[in-house]
């Protein structure tokens, strides 16, 4: 393909991945041509010759697939269902605030939901108030694990797992231990395990 044409190869990559953007799925190949002013014919061509050269990939139907959009084919999309307490414990309400999507490779495999830190019981983990916590749902969870934990009749928190004495033990990851004391409880219901962290920069007044 002459250099000359480099352009309408652009306008075509660009054009799919902005489809994409707004309207989250593949654009036609009718849809290309009316987006770009390009003749079908034309367009047709060029999706070929790209397909063939690994620019992406296309397999004569509404199947496009530029490098960005094989990246955006590994993010998860990830609901975020309000805040958990790093202190004392609270009846928290589940509610859908947000969606966010977030790469595979950072969160691994299964069901996520995110909750947003509240209270600084977990500092010492890295995790402050306003933070966004990353939560891998499930019931089981080993000593160590940061876990969101229902307990005491649906108090929940954010804490360390430990146990001691045939008893489970939510362990607050802050020096004061005074003002953030470890939760003792016989029984204990695990949400979920965290695995990451997003922190949110608050510039100063």
């Amino acid at each position: 393909m002459r250099r000359k044409d480099e352009s309408r190869k652009v306008a075509i990559q660009e054009y799919i991945d902005k489809y994409f953007d707004e309207h989250t799925q593949i654009p036609s190949v009718r849809d290309i041509v009316a987006g770009t002013g390009i003749a079908l014919a034309t367009v047709h061509r060029y999706l070929v010759s790209m397909q063939e050269s690994g620019e992406l990939s296309y397999n004569g139907a509404r199947n496009i697939g530029t490098s960005r959009i094989r990246k955006e084919a590994k993010m998860v999309s990830v609901p975020v269902l309000g805040r958990v307490s790093c202190g004392p414990g609270e009846w928290e309400e589940e509610d859908i605030i947000e969606y966010i999507r977030l790469p595979e490779s950072f969160v691994g495999k299964g069901q996520f939901f995110v909750l947003i830190a509240k209270g600084e019981s977990m500092i010492d983990a890295d995790v402050h108030p306003g933070d966004y916590v990353v939560v891998r749902q499930q019931q089981t969870a080993n000593d160590g694990d940061l876990v969101v934990a229902l307990y005491d009749e649906g108090l929940s928190n954010l804490k360390k797992l430990a146990h001691r004495r045939g008893r489970a033990i939510l362990q607050s990851c802050n020096a004061d231990k005074k003002k953030y004391p470890d939760i003792s409880v016989s029984e204990l219901n695990i949400q979920g395990v965290a695995v990451g962290v997003m922190h949110k920069f608050i510039e100063s007044e």
